[in-house]
């Protein structure tokens, strides 16, 4: 179960990065920063014992 966390993780900060590299007005900055967020959020749980 930890591994999927992480996983999902790093899809979530490759997301936002891609969004915000190629989103170019479609997508506000505040959504991707709460991608990232989230990301980040989700392997630092993984990261837990």
């Amino acid at each position: 179960m930890q591994k999927s966390r992480f996983i999902v993780g790093l899809i979530l900060i490759a997301a936002a990065a891609l969004l915000f590299v190629f989103g170019k007005g479609s997508y506000s900055v505040a959504g991707v920063i709460a991608l990232g967020v989230l990301g980040l959020v989700s392997i630092a749980i993984s990261r837990r014992k």
